[in-house]
């Protein structure tokens, strides 16, 4: 059976609740009509595509193929579905080939337009499927999210002990005067905090460690200055708060403190529809209170695991890195390349080394980005199918859209097989899946999307594009 042959209706979800709105009452009685395929189970750890029962065209064969398996002569091994098919005519572009035929630029020639394979319009996709945002897909319905990303509150924590060096005083314009982190970063968080133009709405919240007595969190579970829109003048008391710091006083440096009154403040100042983090920027060890790493790094993992809110972590010279990787990672900050010291990347925490220059306005930048990413995980509840059909989840696929462009995202059994490279995705149980999960690394092409970028799940149609 050809279930192309059947009445379909296209439904697109439009806002970040996934609401469905109809173009057509059309009978979609077909679209639940299960032709075959389960979740992927293949247990294989490379990262080609592959597609279960390919599309109606009849041009593909069912010898699979990769570079370690090749293609008889005369035949060419398809890109999207890795199966042997004869190519057609030569072509530059997509409207030198026929229907149900694209043009596959890298090898120039035309090959079926199964699902996921790129597109100019419907013809070049296999009988019955449609071009969507330049792949092809199925004409079941298709499932749409806005990507904005959500406001951000940040209350951020600085290190005031006297190992920071000798204060300056700002000056709006100029360069550090005085050749110290304490200097570097007085006008490194000004700078930040004046200057800074916010990808999102962004709430600043302020405080200093270390104080006295402050082992239980209480001095640090309510900030200096309350979170405060951003950016701000050179003038506002959190610019001035720093400024005015003389970076003398203290007992200690009372990470544990700092990290329950982080823990204690977001929690309770968490708003809806805001994400909310914590920062801590220290030049150093625990010294006082409780200095074992790995109980300092329990009370924010707990915190996270709690919460869902993050701590994040920022270095200067002078602390043990190994130590603050190992808080960042309880944190739950996610790994990447960039400042991470003498460490060997990826790391979790973030190195700015003295101060000097950007790097801790750069630092910040990559945190607020890391906080707000575009949704990376999407239930199956919140996903409706039209009236009168059920959700077959042998069926779907996902696809992130940005300036005109589509990219395939495919589908792996498990967290564990999620490739280093390749953007994919998996339920979240695979028996009884209640989510669609991005892996990392698809997390972070989303996260890199460009504003106003969009997440598809296309369903009704008989194939999931999976890696193998």
């Amino acid at each position: 059976m050809n279930i192309w042959k059947h009445a379909t209706q296209l439904c697109l979800l439009t806002s970040a609740s996934w609401s469905l709105a109809c173009s057509d009452p059309a009978d979609l009685d077909s679209i639940n009509d299960n032709h075959g395929g389960e979740l992927n189970t293949d247990d294989d750890d490379d990262t080609d595509l592959d597609v279960t029962n390919p599309g109606s065209g009849g041009q593909t064969s069912s010898t699979d193929c990769d570079a370690d398996s090749p293609c008889a002569t005369g035949a060419v091994c398809h890109p999207t579905n890795h199966q042997c098919v004869a190519p057609g005519s030569s072509c530059s572009q997509h409207t030198d080939c026929g229907d149900e035929d694209y043009c596959e630029t890298s090898l120039g020639v035309c090959l079926p337009g199964v699902a996921g394979s790129s597109c100019e319009q419907d013809s070049n996709c296999v009988d019955g499927s449609s071009c969507s945002d330049g792949i092809c897909a199925c004409s079941g319905f298709q499932l749409e999210q806005e990507t904005d990303k959500s406001p951000l509150d940040i209350y951020f924590m600085f290190d005031r002990t006297g190992s920071m060096g000798r204060d300056c005083a700002y000056v709006p314009g100029q360069q550090p005067p005085v050749d110290s982190k304490a200097c570097y970063a007085t006008y490194a968080l000004s700078d930040y905090l004046t200057n800074n133009q916010p990808e999102v709405s962004t709430r600043l919240a302020f405080q200093f460690m270390s104080y006295e007595d402050g082992c239980d969190g209480a001095p640090y579970s309510t900030p200096y200055v309350d979170l405060t829109e951003l950016p701000v003048t050179t003038d506002h008391t959190l610019v001035q708060a720093i400024d005015h710091e003389t970076f003398q006083g203290g007992s200690g440096t009372q990470i544990e403190g700092a990290l329950i009154g982080i823990s204690n403040f977001t929690k309770a100042a968490q708003t809806p529809g805001r994400e909310m983090i914590g920062v801590l920027m220290t030049d150093g060890d625990p010294v006082g209170c409780n200095e074992n790493i790995d109980d300092l790094a329990a009370i924010i993992a707990e915190h996270y695991a709690a919460t869902g809110i993050r701590t994040f972590i920022i270095g200067m010279n002078g602390a043990t890195e190994a130590n603050l990787e190992k808080l960042a990672i309880a944190g739950g900050a996610e790994p990447h390349d960039d400042f991470c010291g003498t460490l060997q990347g990826p790391c979790h925490y973030w190195n700015v080394g003295d101060g000097a220059g950007s790097a801790i306005a750069d630092a910040l930048q990559a945190i607020a980005k890391q906080a707000v990413p575009l949704p990376c995980d999407y239930a199956l509840a919140d996903i409706t199918p039209p009236a009168g059909t059920e959700l077959d989840l042998k069926t779907l696929n996902v696809q992130l859209v940005q300036n005109g462009t589509a990219t395939l995202i495919g589908n792996v059994a498990t967290e564990e097989q999620c490739p280093l490279v390749e953007p994919a995705w998996y339920y979240d149980n695979a028996a009884n899946p209640q989510n669609i999960v991005l892996c990392q690394r698809a997390c972070e092409v989303v996260s890199n999307a460009e504003q106003g970028a969009k997440m598809n799940v296309v369903g009704g149609c008989t194939e999931t594009v999976i890696l193998r």
